[in-house]
């Protein structure tokens, strides 16, 4: 397994030896997912903060109708996970789904709370939790103001991956319009 993805990846928030990425990575334990198992479900603890290392997922809930909404799309160098629900042992109301087999590095929330005592990990999660929370806040305001056709296109610019890992009616989910809006979209950008 290739460690050196992590290891840029945390190097990108804060500066560390390869040492002190090595103590760290001995608490994570890989985790395989076929294409359509679930990493955590809705109800229930989830039991892992997640790398995703390879592979494709996506994050939804059941709204009160019984409609799956999607709230986000998870692809290489990401981390998943509900970290509020593993420190206070309360259900998340989300599910997190393979869409292709996955490769993910897993640790507990017990060991990134025991990490976390380390001044490097403390000034890690911080910046990351600031960075994730800045990018929920954005999309979510981009979403309610912005049209169909410019939430297809910032995907088309920002993660053109998507549109070749994930079916439109997923996208179609995620950007909130029905999957018939979403080909009237592609076929209007197409002839741009």
């Amino acid at each position: 397994m290739d460690t050196d993805i992590l290891y840029t990846h945390i190097c990108s928030y804060v500066q560390i030896s390869r040492d002190e990425f090595e103590l760290f990575f001995k608490l994570f334990k890989p985790v395989y997912l076929k294409k359509g198992e679930f990493h955590y479900i809705a109800g229930k603890v989830p039991k892992y903060w997640s790398f995703t290392l390879k592979g494709c997922l996506r994050e939804y809930w059941i709204d009160t109708g019984g409609n799956e909404k999607i709230f986000q799309f998870y692809e290489e160098n990401t981390w998943v996970g509900q970290v509020e629900s593993m420190i206070k042992q309360k259900p998340t109301d989300m599910n997190l789904q393979a869409l292709e087999d996955c490769e993910l590095l897993c640790i507990t929330g017990d060991d990134m709370c025991n990490a976390a005592k380390t001044p490097w990990i403390q000034h890690f999660t911080i910046q990351k939790s600031f960075s994730d929370n800045a990018a929920i806040i954005e999309n979510s305001n981009r979403i309610k103001s912005a049209s169909p056709e410019e939430l297809y296109l910032e995907i088309l610019k920002e993660r053109p991956s998507l549109l070749l890992r994930v079916p439109q009616h997923y996208i179609a989910n995620f950007l909130g319009i029905r999957k018939e809006t979403l080909s009237r979209v592609r076929k209007r950008i197409a002839h741009l």
